[in-house]
């Protein structure tokens, strides 16, 4: 069983220490999922993650969040599938090692983009958050926005520190919760104005245009949105 070797269970539920029910921002939970970041097979030694740092984040502002850990395509699909049906989950951060057109599960098993669209489908209104190298290009956003009808798409086309990415997300959702509206970019105009790693690094939102099969991009060089085909 895939999911029988890791501490998961129904995304909803209260097998997370850091859930509780009772806090809930405007009705949108966060959700995280993050892979192993050991390649070398080590997998007893320990690591780094980055829940003990969105667990004080979500602490300090009262954001209600539950994290989940996956090890393969069929743990993804899952608690993406879980995710995509619960209306109190409005966000999902996905951390993992990226490539082009895909993600890294243990052993670095392939997760393609094609895998991830198809369980995240009919995500309307949700967004998506990835803290991985090289996976969400403009290329990538217009297919996933459309075919899945997220409302955006997050994340760098290059690669990334983790240290630095990571810093750079958990600023995205603070705006994002507090002062944006849960406008992701608004959220991104506040990113780029009070923290210039963002732009450096290449930190991207996307969103789906309704009235055209285009996408349009927050893009980091001057922090204004753009259409783009």
């Amino acid at each position: 069983m895939p999911i029988g070797t890791v501490p998961t269970g129904p995304i909803a539920g209260a097998a997370a220490a850091c859930y509780d029910p009772a806090i809930v921002t405007n009705g949108r939970r966060l959700l995280i999922l993050e892979s192993t970041w050991d390649e070398k097979g080590q997998y007893l030694r320990p690591e780094i993650s980055v829940h003990p740092f969105f667990q004080g984040m979500t602490e300090a502002m009262g954001v209600s969040m539950v994290y989940r850990q996956f090890n393969a395509k069929e743990d993804l699909r899952l608690l993406l599938h879980d995710f995509v049906r619960d209306r109190r989950f409005g966000y999902c951060y996905i951390a993992a090692h990226g490539g082009d057109g895909k993600i890294y599960g243990v052993g670095r098993e392939e997760i393609k983009l094609s895998n991830i669209m198809t369980a995240s489908a009919h995500a309307e209104g949700k967004g998506f958050i990835f803290g991985a190298c090289r996976f969400v290009t403009r290329q990538i956003a217009r297919r996933f926005l459309w075919e899945t009808r997220a409302q955006f798409l997050a994340g760098y086309s290059h690669d990334i520190d983790w240290i630095q990415s990571m810093l750079v997300d958990i600023s995205f959702f603070t705006f994002l919760f507090r002062g944006s509206g849960h406008d992701a970019f608004r959220a991104a105009t506040r990113l780029y104005s009070e923290h210039r790693l963002a732009r450096k690094i290449g930190f991207t939102v996307y969103k789906r245009e309704r009235a055209a099969q285009r996408v349009r991009a927050s893009l980091p060089r001057n922090g204004h949105a753009h259409a783009h085909r």
